[in-house]
């Protein structure tokens, strides 16, 4: 069982808006875009800590109805499809159903109830889903939950739930059953609790002779106090018996308490202990053969590369993209790390791009056929410039994306506006300007881009309109000499509605300079920033130039 679609309606800053999840999702975006409210809408629908709460959480703009829900499709299995009862199937193995936070509707919403309804055919079923009271009720699945912030110990306590306690409970209980070292251990306590209650102190002080002394006071009654020692429960020896703590290999295997380690390891550790939680736990059992008991987990987590250099988030990036693959297991995560997202390009369905647009929160997503149909228009250029096509094209296409949004170009993922620069010499001059304030632009997180030859321009500007990336284009025109004319002409009709402005240099950059060009195209970039360090370029060139990128990042 996984998850295929969420729609969310009327949630905090949702409006109304639907995404697809893969096995390994991502929510990307800048601060307060709405990566929160996805995540914690998932957590109101499976009650994980959170409940809903109409002050906080109906939206503070207008609506056209008074109505909050979430409804999630998912795709099951073919045994957990034919479990299901028949009135909730429906085509292709999908179960939708839709969780009603508030309502007009008379007795949807009711407390102490799932308030989950399943789809009967096209219609929104007026019984609860199963007649779940609760969500644990409602065979739907659990939620375990990471936040951005939190201490190790709230993962690792023993005297409440934690999810090294439920290991350590899942583990015990397993092992007790047909434990002989716990067996041995309760003939033990038998005999030290006869033993230890004849004992007495030097001074003659003993259990034995207090129950005698009680049982002299209540003898008139004619009853009698007994007291036995219990003897110790696997429960209590979670509880009170269980000590952890960690071997540093540079300290001679010295033993320390977490918290004398970094936040990243410890939350390191915090997410070893979730991902072993969804390993080691029992299957459903079925009551018949017509019970429907999907086994799935689904791992929200916020923010996982918090305190982790890039190596080490490359690696968890990894391993939650493994876990992931398991076939009752499903990750999302919220992100601002470059490092996540560009090792997930060769992936691009799975990229969730947030972004406001007043108040309201956007998705934007590229899904399969979006993508297909992105691939195919970035080989437009070469149709009009008369190169042949070959059966391999679209999945080079592809294979570009992965080759050239590494860390650095994910960036523009993250921006308000992106400058697409047609090479290295636009890009290292302008974030130059940029550093040494030059060029200021009040209330926007820009992103220069080397687009690395204006062949490749097009490709950009088509996955950003997909991805609803503002996005500005600066890029020689060669003197629209041979086929250059097609290529300016292509990028100036390739606009989409998240294109803002474009500029073209008439003849090149250094020609704008009045700079001697570098005949070696490697070593552009070099006599360009040469020439800037060394005062050689016109200050009226230079301000020029700072006129042209302000208008382009300003855009609209």
């Amino acid at each position: 069982m996984k998850i295929t679609k969420i729609t969310i309606h009327n949630f905090r800053s949702i409006r109304e808006q639907s995404l697809n999840l893969c096995d390994y999702s991502l929510l990307i975006g800048a601060n307060n875009s709405g990566k929160t409210n996805i995540i914690d809408a998932l957590r109101i629908f499976y009650e994980k800590d959170l409940k809903f709460t109409p002050n906080r959480d109906f939206p503070k703009f207008d609506v056209d109805d008074q109505e909050s829900w979430i409804e999630i499709e998912f795709y099951l299995e073919d045994d957990e499809f034919s479990d299901l009862k028949d009135e909730y199937k429906q085509p292709n193995n999908i179960l939708r159903v839709r969780k009603y936070l508030k309502s007009n509707e008379t007795n949807r919403v009711k407390s102490n109830q799932s308030n989950i309804y399943a789809y009967e055919g096209e219609q929104l079923s007026e019984n609860l889903f199963y007649g779940a009271k609760n969500i644990s009720e409602a065979k739907l699945g659990d939620v375990i939950y990471i936040p951005e912030v939190t201490k190790v110990d709230e993962y690792t306590k023993l005297s409440g739930p934690s999810a090294f306690r439920n290991l350590l409970e899942f583990v015990v209980k397993k092992l007790i059953k047909n434990s002989l070292a716990f067996e041995s251990l309760g003939k033990t306590f038998e005999d030290f609790n006869k033993r230890f209650k004849e004992e007495a102190s030097k001074d003659g002080i003993s259990l034995k002779n207090l129950i005698q002394d009680i049982n002299d006071g209540i003898r008139d009654w004619g009853t009698s106090f007994g007291m036995e020692i219990n003897q110790i429960k696997p429960e209590e020896i979670i509880k009170n018996l269980v000590t952890y703590y960690l071997e540093d290999e540079n300290l001679k295997d010295q033993k320390l308490d977490v918290s004398s380690f970094g936040q990243g390891l410890q939350r390191h550790l915090i997410y070893t202990l979730v991902k072993l939680s969804a390993k080691y736990k029992d299957t459903p059992t079925k009551k018949d053969k017509k019970e429907f008991a999907p086994n799935f987990t689904l791992i929200l987590f916020e923010e996982p590369e918090a305190f982790l250099h890039p190596a080490q988030q490359e690696i968890l990036n990894v391993s939650l993209k493994e876990l992931s693959t398991e076939y009752s297991q499903q990750v999302l995560i919220s992100t601002h790390s470059t490092h996540f997202v560009s090792k997930n390009i060769s992936d691009i369905p799975s990229i969730l791009k947030l972004a406001k647009d007043g108040p309201k929160t956007k998705i934007y997503q590229i899904d399969n056929e979006s993508l297909e149909v992105t691939l195919k228009e970035n080989k437009e250029l070469k149709t009009i410039l008369g190169e042949n096509s070959t059966d391999r094209d679209i999945e080079l296409e592809s294979i570009r994306y992965c080759l050239w949004l590494d860390p650095d170009r994910c960036c523009a993922f993250f921006a308000d506006v992106v400058l697409i620069c047609e090479g290295l010499s636009e890009k290292a001059l302008i974030d130059t300007l940029i550093k040494n304030k030059k060029i200021t632009i009040e209330n926007s997180r820009m992103y220069i881009l080397n687009a690395a030859g204006k062949y490749d321009i097009h490709r950009y500007m088509n996955l950003f309109g997909r991805l609803g990336i503002k996005h500005s284009i600066l890029f020689d025109g060669d003197n629209d000499s041979n086929k250059h004319k097609k290529i300016n002409e292509f990028i100036q009709s390739n606009k989409n509605s998240f294109t803002l402005k474009l500029y073209q240099f008439p003849k090149e950059l250094e020609d704008f300079l009045e700079i001697p060009k570098e005949s070696d195209r490697y070593k552009r970039p070099l006599n360009v920033m040469w020439h800037y360090r060394n005062n050689k370029i016109p200050q009226q060139k230079i301000d020029e130039l700072t006129e042209i990128i302000k208008n382009l990042i300003e855009g609209e």
